[in-house]
């Protein structure tokens, strides 16, 4: 089975002005998850806005099932590799490829895939 988006976020300045622009425009829903996450409840492609500045491309989250051997083959792919982090939703990693393009891996907790 092929690697597919799992996840993605918006980096916005503020939350709380960002929920009050996308919710009306897309109908979106959203759940606090603490003080610099919302998420949105009601997509079919899971999804949050983050706060820490404006961007102007999405966060990439790609949905792996074993983290560790996917930092592992990144690295040996000529890719660089952050640390392993963890957060309620699952384990993660930012990574480049080996042009410098940054990604991120995750690796779902039960319930959040």
């Amino acid at each position: 089975m092929s690697v597919e988006l799992g996840y993605y976020t918006l980096s916005v300045q503020d939350l709380d002005r960002a929920a009050a622009f996308y919710g009306p425009l897309f109908g979106w829903e959203f759940r606090r998850e603490h003080e610099r996450y919302l998420h949105v409840t009601n997509t079919a492609v899971p999804m949050g806005l983050t706060s820490g500045g404006p961007s102007s491309q999405p966060n990439l989250y790609y949905h792996v099932t074993d983290i560790d051997a996917a930092v592992e083959q990144v690295a040996k792919l000529g890719g660089g590799t952050g640390e392993v982090y963890e957060s309620k939703s699952g384990r993660g990693c930012t990574c480049t490829d080996d042009q410098g393009t940054e990604i991120s891996l995750w690796q779902p907790s039960p319930g959040f895939a």
